[in-house]
């Protein structure tokens, strides 16, 4: 009888056990929920830099006839001599270095070769004259690595470097000319990413293109040169460790036309923006670059926003907006100061930015080269530490 009676009590006795259990089941559901609210997302320093090809190519571009052009090719080869990118991508380096971004998108990451006898395209020029990318990771002390790489405008020229046409190369098939050819000139541009080693972001799904919108030339009157251009992009991960949330984005870096009034260039952006493309709205981005367009008109270089103004309206944020364009193309001018802004970093969805600043803007810092001394590159480059949101 006594163990009938004891029943209710029992019961109650293990209803309110399983009342506690609940309780304590939810509030540390809600501990670790509020737990894992209360971590902030991974934070990430990114950089892009315009290495600068080494010349001007308006010589040869603007050319109107043959000789015109081989003449104005012996220039572009003479004057990349002259900007001595070995001196410079010392300097690029001890940068890059400084900065200690975890990502890098390079521009204008040029590659160029000769061939001494002269035969236009019929064999293309192989001889590496100056290989940028080399040079650079040569001076970054294994610290960073090649993500992806992506080859763009890649032409050749016969050029008259010595000025005379008295000294013309007769060895080769275009050798008779009469136009002082001395050796055929080849440049291929390329944009990069770089990956710091060692640290907490890592690269998968390297992804490169072309642009369909291409700015074509007309050179010496008689060869049509497309130039072409594009973008390179990653997927990245920052993991900062257990006190943070992990973050993944697509990384995207690009060079859009520089020759232009600014409706090739938003064309361009558009085919980065559009569903497929690199910056699509598919995934969380980070898109920066050289856009050779600006936040606002500037009147005396004639800066425009059209591409700028695509990138925005497709919900990018506009981050840490500074001038680091553009020094003459002689680099040897330690007074002149940045005044306009192409180099940009975007995010989508917004960012917080942390901190940023420009780098190779210190005249103190320029590169001694014979009895001149050089900037780094026309553009500055643009360091920025920022945290996506989730």
């Amino acid at each position: 009888m006594s163990s009938f009676a004891n029943r209710p009590r029992s019961a109650a006795r293990l209803l309110a056990f399983a009342v506690v259990i609940l309780i304590a089941s939810v509030s540390t559901s809600a501990s670790f929920a509020a737990a894992a609210q209360s971590k902030k997302t991974a934070v990430v320093s990114v950089m892009t830099r315009n290495l600068y090809l080494g010349a001007d190519l308006s010589p040869a571009l603007d050319a109107t006839d043959l000789c015109g052009a081989i003449d104005g090719a012996g220039e572009i080869l003479n004057e990349v001599d002259r900007t001595n990118f070995p001196a410079r991508a010392v300097a690029l380096g001890d940068e890059i270095l400084a900065a200690n971004p975890a990502l890098v998108g390079l521009q204008e990451v040029a590659l160029w070769r000769n061939q001494a006898d002269s035969d236009y395209t019929t064999t293309p020029a192989t001889e590496v004259s100056y290989d940028f990318l080399k040079l650079l990771l040569d001076n970054l002390d294994h610290k960073y690595r090649v993500a992806v790489v992506q080859n763009e405008f890649d032409e050749e020229l016969p050029a008259d470097t010595d000025g005379s046409d008295a000294t013309e190369d007769s060895s080769g098939s275009l050798g008779g000319l009469g136009c002082g050819i001395d050796m055929d000139g080849r440049l291929t541009m390329r944009d990069v990413i770089l990956v710091r080693k060692g640290g907490r972001v890592t690269v998968s799904d390297p992804r490169s293109g072309q642009f369909q919108h291409q700015a074509v030339f007309t050179v010496g009157g008689a060869v049509s040169v497309p130039v072409e251009r594009g973008w390179v992009s990653v997927r990245a991960s920052v993991d900062q460790g257990p006190n943070y949330r992990p973050n993944r984005f697509r990384f995207v870096s690009t060079h859009l036309e520089a020759f232009d009034d600014g409706s090739l260039r938003a064309a361009q952006a558009r085919e980065l923006l559009k569903p497929g493309g690199p910056a699509a709205r598919s995934e969380k981005t980070v898109l920066l670059g050289d856009f050779n367009s600006g936040n606002v008109i500037d009147g005396v270089f004639g800066n425009d926003r059209l591409a700028h103004q695509a990138i925005v309206a497709a919900g990018f944020q506009n981050l840490g907006v500074r001038d680091s364009c553009c020094y003459p193309s002689a680099l040897n001018d330690p007074g002149f100061l940045f005044d306009h802004t192409v180099d940009h970093v975007y995010a989508r969805p917004t960012a917080r930015l942390l901190d940023g600043r420009i780098t190779g803007n210190d005249a103190s810092k320029m590169v001694p080269s014979g009895a001149e001394s050089l900037w780094p590159s026309d553009h500055g480059g643009v360091v920025e530490r920022i945290r996506l949101r989730r």
